[in-house]
């Protein structure tokens, strides 16, 4: 999200707005009268926990209201304590806070660091005869109305986790994992997380010859190890397999005896000939499925992608051969863009939204959580969303970890050498939507088999519409007792059985 602009004066300020008065607007005006642009961040949900509060109107609520301003030019969910790191991502001069912080040691600190920076802090008076908590006070005193207070310190709060639930069925739902790191479903248990790696430490590639000299490095780092490859019928492990020692492992998913996606099963045994790998079958069905399910939800704790289960039966598989180190291909697809559909077009936040949600929590859940706020991390102008921003973190870190708790749970080491990677300069967009995805892997790929048609891009097979065709819906107090399971795809089904899984282990 960039809006930096050297001709453009831009002004940044933040606050939680809740019950929204004189006050906020007084201080929206004046900010908005020493700049060309106003940017507000509004505090979400989370983080108004961490002060020790709760806020009386949701997040997105909050961040409507304030949009809706005549003096805000643009709203971003502030989702941390670190206001001038915003403002250097923004690209914001002026920095708007209430004079209450004056003269504190904390904001003196805040004023050296924003100089360095060419940040200066601008302090306005608060309207003195109104807040939000003087609001809350009339209200408890006239209606009875009131909201718990912890006053915990805001540090002690920010090293705290919180149970919700709720939000964790509708984030698992929505996204396929719990997006928030510090919120659990259970008190007694604390789901493992992932980090995306740093992007300093990644090693640019500016064409398919800097990615064939990069992944030379990667295999001969780990020549010493004995390695296996996971090796599906497209181009990122096909590549791979190139790099690796003769008569290496390769395993291929087998699905149905065969009977499912049998040209993946071609592909992968053309490739693993042509580099003459020992190739492998691991054989999945629902009932390996179920088997391993509990080993990588215990990994996780919490449900999982519905590959985890079948990547832990592999990695068994390939142990037993004696294989030290798996070698798999997933971040291909997030390095070099292969996600064709999501980057077809420049999509609004509506509907981006409606298209990259796996289930709209509101639909099965009893007592669903918005999961907009993610989705209004990325908002730009003109009700347009930073659809790469969202592509190589939430999409991506999801998808990482999926993979990393697969092989955790199975205790084998393995390497993604694409994860290591990034692009030295900005997608080429137009590429893309001209079928030219992933075009330095795609060129590597004629490279390294010139006689081979180039396989089209599909995710990982699994069959979940088999799975799932006959299947009720959940039937646990946490889903509605109205669901059309039938209008659900496999792979939302999965999210449902799985979760009802997870559930039913757990909530003990």
């Amino acid at each position: 999200m960039s809006i930096k602009n050297s001709k453009m004066i831009i002004g940044y300020t933040a606050g939680v707005y809740d019950l929204f008065h004189m006050g906020h607007l007084n201080l929206l005006k004046n900010a908005k009268g020493m700049c060309d642009k106003l940017i507000v961040g509004v505090t979400v949900d989370e983080l108004v926990k961490y002060k020790g509060k709760e806020a009386f109107i949701p997040f997105v609520e909050r961040a409507e209201i304030v949009r809706a301003c005549r003096y805000v030019d643009l709203v971003v969910p502030q989702e941390d304590m670190d206001k001038i790191t915003m403002c250097k991502k923004l690209g914001a001069k002026y920095l708007f806070v209430g004079d209450d912080w004056y003269g504190t040691e904390k904001w003196k600190d805040y004023e050296e660091d924003a100089q360095k920076n060419g940040i200066k802090i601008i302090y306005f008076p608060y309207t003195k005869s109104i807040s939000s908590t003087k609001i809350r006070e009339a209200l408890k005193n006239s209606r009875g109305w009131t909201v718990t207070e912890d006053w915990k310190t805001i540090e002690e709060k920010e090293n705290e986790e919180i149970i919700d639930k709720d939000f964790c069925c509708s984030s698992f739902l929505a996204f396929r994992y719990i997006e928030k790191h510090k919120i659990e479903f259970f008190k007694w248990l604390h789901h493992r997380t992932y980090k995306l790696p740093k992007r300093e430490d990644l090693v640019s590639i500016g064409d398919e010859k800097d990615l064939d000299n990069e992944l030379k490095n990667v295999f001969r780092s780990i020549k010493d190890k004995k390695l296996g490859i996971l090796l599906s019928g497209g181009m990122d492990s096909a590549c791979l397999a190139s790099y690796m020692p003769k008569w290496s492992d390769a395993y291929t998913f087998r699905f149905l005896n065969g009977k499912y996606d049998p040209e993946e099963l071609h592909r992968a045994e053309t490739f693993a000939k042509e580099y003459e790998l020992n190739l492998h079958y691991v054989d999945i069905d629902f009932d390996i499925i179920k088997e391993c399910l509990g080993p990588v939800m215990n990994s996780k704790n919490a449900p999982v992608h519905s590959i985890e289960p079948q990547l832990y039966r592999a990695s068994l598989q390939a142990k037993g051969d004696g294989v030290e180190m798996l070698v798999i291909g997933d971040a291909a697809d997030y390095v070099f863009y292969g996600m064709d559909w999501l980057l077809s077009k420049d999509w609004t936040l509506e509907e981006f939204y409606k298209r990259a949600i796996y289930i709209e929590p509101s639909e099965v859940l009893k007592y669903p959580k918005d999961m907009k706020y993610l989705f209004e991390r990325y908002r730009k102008d003109n009700d347009m969303i930073d659809f790469l921003g969202f592509y190589d973190k939430s999409i991506t870190e999801e998808s990482y970890w999926s993979y990393e708790n697969a092989f955790h749970a199975a205790n084998i080491d393995y390497i993604d050498p694409y994860e290591n990677m990034r692009l030295k300069e900005p997608v080429d967009l137009t590429r893309i939507r001209n079928g030219d995805s992933k075009y330095y892997v795609r060129a590597l790929f004629k490279m390294k088999y010139p006689n081979v048609p180039l396989p089209e891009k599909h995710p990982m097979p699994r069959p979940v519409e088999e799975y799932f065709k006959n299947r009720e819906g959940p039937t646990r107090k946490e889903f509605r007792d109205d669901i059309d399971i039938k209008k659900y795809s496999g792979n939302q089904k999965w999210l449902l059985w799985c979760l009802e899984q997870f559930l039913n282990e757990y909530d003990k």
